[in-house]
């Protein structure tokens, strides 16, 4: 199973005392697709690996924010908030070991603690798991160290037929991770196992395992707690934790989610929503409260289209959720992107009761419109914890000049909107067809601007 790289369902665990409420399409005296001028002007920070190839990932830590951009090689480069809450200093890897997962490194909010894990499958009678952890103190990583430990097959499958095999002979099955929790010495590591069913003449993937490892001593010891043994294709979504609950996500279509205090067994997954769109992944950010906030790609309206030149023409909305610890279930859902036709991947923070989502798209394009066409960054915000939103409004507005914005990345930090998002041209000689684009191209520049949450 191949751990997934880019994600399109962001989820952020914030303080929230509202109950359930329904869109309220108004605010900020803007109208759909309207440009808002209150954005700092933009500055490069960094660069992606191709065109949108990769993008930087955005921790909050104590009183600052953490960035992590995955270069080619799979090397991280960090960034870190300076202490004017403006611009941006370069935080020192050095040090850090070769083959793991950046892209889906867990940090701990409070103390600043960071771990990045592995996991493969091999020999058919165990799975393999490995993770680097260390301290992010003065600019640099400290305290590294390497840990390893095995978990059995019994354990993650139970008893088997002879036909069931952890992975194919001679070869090792990587297990789907993600992003974790870190609470003090506690660590939680989200994973997703598909075993292999060998048939008399083919191979199917199942039965599987959907749970968390989880440590209570800071790496030292480990236990497996199973969550489910659906089916879900895209492995492992990142976890969010609230005051009194861990949450934990996965499936697809449908799209759902368990949670567990730390007293009690996980509770039986409920879920989220039926059209979650599996184009993409997705990726989580973690706050301090009571409620889970979530919003997602999903293909309830997507006129989707056959394109003999390259992918299927996808053309999906942006929905959200909440959930307080308090609750039963989740929230009635709510459209965040309307007036818009095309939506790509997004990303949530809170803090308080104030909610911004942002993401790519555009309000109207030709029947070949892509993630990789010219596209700008849209935001929405609630003042009242998901109750009541915004019209979607414009943060770039380059896409009528052939410019291409995406892969936004966003943190709220003591009131104000702090932005990540790739932005760049397409070499007209990478575009191999309507619709289907070559991959790596040059490198795009990662611009960073912000704002204060508007009134």
């Amino acid at each position: 199973m191949k751990t997934k790289s880019f994600i399109a369902v962001t989820v952020v665990c914030v303080l929230c005392c509202t109950l359930f409420g329904v869109l309220l399409v108004a605010g900020c005296g803007k109208s759909a697709g309207q440009l808002d001028i209150g954005w700092a002007p933009p500055v490069v920070v960094s660069s992606s690996i191709g065109s949108l190839g990769r993008w930087v990932d955005l921790y909050r830590c104590r009183d600052t924010i953490i960035g992590i951009n995955v270069l080619r090689g799979g090397l991280p480069e960090g960034l870190i908030l300076n202490p004017d809450h403006k611009s941006w200093s370069k935080l020192s890897f050095a040090g850090a070991p070769n083959g793991y997962v950046w892209g889906c490194a867990t940090v701990d909010p409070k103390n600043q603690n960071i771990l990045s894990a592995k996991g493969y499958a091999e020999n058919d009678q165990h799975v393999v798991m490995k993770a680097f952890l260390g301290t992010i103190a003065e600019g640099s990583l400290r305290d590294i160290k390497e840990i390893q430990w095995v978990v059995d097959k019994k354990p993650l499958l139970g008893e088997t037929a002879p036909n069931i095999k952890l992975n194919d002979p001679g070869m090792r099955e990587e297990i789907g991770i993600d992003k974790g929790i870190i609470n003090g010495s506690e660590v939680y590591i989200p994973f997703s196992l598909a075993a292999i069913t060998v048939g008399a003449y083919s191979s199917s993937h199942g039965p599987f395992n959907n749970g968390v490892l989880y440590s209570p001593d800071f790496g030292k010891t480990w236990q497996m707690e199973k969550i489910s043994d659906v089916e879900v294709h895209a492995g492992a979504y990142p976890m969010c934790k609230t005051e009194k609950y861990n949450y934990y996500f996965a499936g697809d279509q449908p799209f759902w989610s368990s949670r567990k205090s730390d007293d009690s067994k996980w509770e039986t997954p409920q879920l989220i929503a039926k059209t979650f769109a599996i184009s993409v992944g997705w990726s989580a950010e973690t706050g301090e409260g009571d409620t889970v906030h979530v919003c997602w790609m999903d293909r309830r309206h997507n006129k989707w289209r056959f394109n003999i030149d390259g992918p299927p023409i996808e053309n999906d909305n942006i929905y959200y959720c909440r959930r307080k610890d308090s609750d039963s279930d989740w929230s009635k859902d709510v459209l965040l992107s309307k007036g818009l036709e095309y939506c790509y991947p997004p990303s949530i923070s809170a803090e308080g009761k104030n909610v911004v989502v942002v993401w790519a798209g555009i309000a109207s394009a030709d029947k070949h419109h892509s993630e990789y066409k010219p596209n700008d960054i849209y935001y929405v915000t609630s003042k009242n914890g998901g109750e009541t939103w915004t019209k979607p409004v414009k943060i770039t507005d380059k896409a009528k000049d052939g410019i291409v914005s995406g892969r936004p990345k966003v943190v709220l930090l003591n009131g104000t909107i702090h932005l990540f998002y790739t932005q760049g041209e397409l070499e007209k000689a990478k575009e191999l067809s309507p619709g289907l684009t070559r991959l790596n191209d040059q490198p795009w520049p990662i611009y960073y601007t912000q704002r204060p949450f508007p009134d």
